[in-house]
């Protein structure tokens, strides 16, 4: 039964994302054959016109029925989502328009979606559907930074049954970044045992950014070494060392691996040479401050 209501329901979607095309296009050809026609006969015939307009509508109807259901019905997504909220009903359209505030940075209205399709829709949800909206709920907490809020939902889509892969690689993101590092590792080294994960190459450049945000460079160089030698997510990895080498003052290291990422494409380069400037500013200032504080004191000592 929820498989042929989820096959309805794109049938209808394509139709009604079809029709306009499909009418358009008869329209097109009617007034050309229609054209042609008079211009060979010198005649019309009302309703030999009347029969070959409706019977090109509905061919072209048909046939953009067809293209739009080999389309994805989601515009993002689509391999998380699967066939859940298919349909053009008021949960459907409600799911598409917060998915779309998502994916557009606006987080909160999102959320204020997902939250109303959980509540005021919750007899109406099949169980899918409750673990894909626990599961955007907690991406949108994770977007505002509201880690346990996102970790709880998090484990809610999981007890939903969320199937996707990406679900223990973003609970490991979200609890390191909850400040949990020592659980976050255990959960990154899950994904990593997973052979069947895509999201294992990204584990390992994962783990060292988050210990350049608790301030340990030493720690989350060996990881992105690791991912340097692996040649697994490669200039993010690059990119992590260039930082982790600048913050151990290793500067000249620090700008061949800068170097390098820009070079391997990655991602946001231009955010990405800010925020590297910006982290060798800071650590060079404390370096010239920590120089300049020695030799006043050696000055003092000597008494000159």
């Amino acid at each position: 039964m929820k498989g042929s209501n989820s096959f309805f329901g794109r049938i209808v979607w394509a139709l009604l994302q079809a029709a306009p095309i499909g009418t358009m296009t008869a329209v097109i050809i009617f007034y050309i054959v229609s054209a042609g026609y008079i211009l060979m006969h010198n005649e019309v015939s009302g309703l030999f016109l009347i029969a070959l307009m409706l019977i090109l509508n509905v061919v072209s109807v048909i046939t953009a029925t067809i293209v739009k259901l080999s389309e994805c019905y989601h515009k993002y997504d689509e391999d998380i989502i699967g066939n859940n909220f298919v349909g053009v009903d008021k949960k459907c359209r409600l799911f598409s328009r917060s998915l779309e505030l998502m994916f557009n940075h606006r987080a909160n209205a999102a959320l204020q979606g997902f939250k109303s399709l959980e509540i005021d829709y919750a007899d109406q949800l099949t169980g899918s559907e409750k673990a894909v909206v626990s599961f955007y709920s907690a991406r949108c907490y994770d977007m505002m930074n509201y880690y346990p809020n996102a970790l709880m939902y998090y484990s809610r889509a999981k007890e939903q049954g969320f199937p996707d892969k990406v679900l223990p690689f973003l609970n490991a993101r979200c609890t390191g970044a909850n400040g949990d590092t020592d659980e976050a590792v255990k959960l990154y080294s899950e994904v990593l045992e997973d052979e069947s994960s895509p999201f294992r190459i990204y584990v390992l450049t994962d783990i060292g950014r988050m210990y350049l945000k608790l301030d340990d460079p030493d720690t989350a160089m060996k990881w992105f070494s690791q991912a340097i030698e692996k040649r697994q997510n490669y200039a993010e990895a690059l990119g992590g060392a260039a930082i982790a080498q600048t913050m151990l003052r290793n500067f000249s290291e620090g700008q061949r691996l800068y170097k390098e990422a820009l070079l391997n494409h990655i991602k946001d380069p231009e955010g990405y040479s800010l925020y590297f400037k910006r982290i060798m500013n800071a650590v060079k200032t404390e370096n010239d401050k920590e120089i300049n504080e020695k030799s006043g004191g050696d000055d003092e000592s000597t008494g000159n």
